[in-house]
């Protein structure tokens, strides 16, 4: 029952981010060069690559990984291979050409074209994860074949103890960790060329909305990257917990805290699957600052 309120949760929200998604975005009216739609083409269709490639690795790895450690993988993977589309389309987009260029002196900052509300939820549920995953692997231990963190034990009484699993510990958090570190360098390496990337002749506005529309992109791929294992997580462990038949008191705290952990993460996710499927529903970000003269 509970995973039915939870997936009737993640669908809701799905429905719900992709109409406001469509709805919110104000498009730049000015229509773009020639040098521009070039730039839009061959970054959307890299994107759009990275989105299929990750969705077939996504269920290739889910499908093949043992005792679930597969499916915890599968979004982080997907993840990487999106923030790998985008990387590879804005290296793709090639410099100003002509005998003739005008360059413009301003300061283009990261920040100028994150979206503030996506990328304040998925730094907020980045520290979760890393809170929870630190948490879990310290409680881990290792189960009856010796693979380490995939049991919770716990002594009730002098003689008497109490083993459950499967829990979150080492068994999962350390690959997962790893994939998660390696997509936010991947991350922050897409947002510099983004940046930094030659402007293209033509409106500064729709260059600006260029980079905004993959900025948007990298923050919702860090999303998936982050809300969906850390669902994962989190209803594993808090269902663990509950599970204990000698549980403390006390442990009512953290079961509660995970339990909210989990549909806020799929909320979240639906979010970013709303970003990444609907990708036109683009605020057009601030104007670059200009540099000090």
């Amino acid at each position: 029952m509970s995973l039915l309120v939870i997936g009737s949760v993640a669908i809701v929200a799905m429905v719900l981010s992709v109409i406001a998604v469509g709805r919110t975005g104000r498009r730049v009216v000015q229509p773009p060069s020639p040098e521009q739609e070039a730039t839009a083409r061959t970054t959307v269709r890299w994107r759009l690559a990275g989105l299929v490639t990750g969705l077939v690795v996504a269920l290739a790895v889910g499908a093949q990984g043992g005792l679930g450690r597969g499916l915890l993988l599968a979004a982080p993977l997907f993840g990487l291979c999106v923030l790998g589309g985008v990387v590879v389309g804005e290296l793709r987009v090639r410099p100003p050409q002509g005998p003739v260029r005008r360059a413009e002196l301003g300061v283009r900052r990261i920040r100028d074209y994150l979206p503030r509300r996506l990328a304040t939820a998925v730094a907020v549920a980045t520290g979760v994860l890393a809170l929870t995953l630190v948490l879990t692997t310290a409680a881990g231990s290792p189960d009856d074949l010796g693979r380490a963190g995939r049991r919770l034990f716990r002594h009730c009484t002098a003689t008497v103890a109490e083993g459950r699993g499967p829990w979150p510990g080492s068994y999962y958090t350390v690959p997962l960790a790893v994939l998660v570190a390696a997509g936010l360098l991947f991350a922050a390496t897409a947002m510099v060329r983004i940046v930094r990337r030659p402007a293209q002749a033509g409106d500064p506005a729709v260059d600006d909305a260029l980079r905004g529309s993959a900025a948007r992109s990298v923050t919702a791929a860090v999303g998936v990257l982050v809300s969906v294992p850390l669902a994962g997580v989190a209803a594993v462990a808090g269902m663990t917990l509950a599970g204990f038949g000698c549980r403390p008191g006390w442990w009512q705290v953290p079961t509660a805290a995970l339990g909210v952990v989990v549909p806020a993460a799929l909320v979240l996710a639906a979010w970013c699957a709303a970003v990444l499927v609907v990708p036109s529903g683009e605020r057009r970000p601030t104007p670059i600052s200009p540099a000090s003269r």
